[in-house]
């Protein structure tokens, strides 16, 4: 976007609204922001998001493993905080959107 003027420097976002022609693009492609330099500063798109994803349920997996063997380790009753109480909860809720999207791909 070499025809953006410079702005000081703000708290506030900068909001871009795309129209239909631009949207359509957006979602078929990627979007990066470069600096003036030509050094990648941001990017934005399918791919990523895509990407984003795969980690997430990946990083999941693993958590539930490791809860898993840590239950495994557990002889007696355990007083669990109630921080870690809603931790695993969470951790809980995702696992079982994430089984609801694959239930639904099926």
């Amino acid at each position: 976007m070499d025809n953006v003027t410079s702005l000081p420097v703000s708290s506030n976002p900068c909001i871009i609204k795309l129209d239909q022609f631009q949207y359509t693009f957006y979602q078929q492609s990627r979007l990066e922001i470069h600096s003036p330099e030509g050094e990648c500063l941001a990017q934005i798109g399918e791919e990523l998001t895509r990407i984003a994803e795969e980690d997430a349920i990946f990083q999941l997996c693993d958590q539930a493993c490791l809860l898993e063997v840590l239950f495994d380790q557990v002889q007696d009753d355990v007083k669990i905080p109630q921080q870690a109480f809603t931790s695993l909860a969470d951790m809980m809720g995702k696992i079982n959107v994430h089984l609801k999207k694959q239930i639904a791909k099926t």
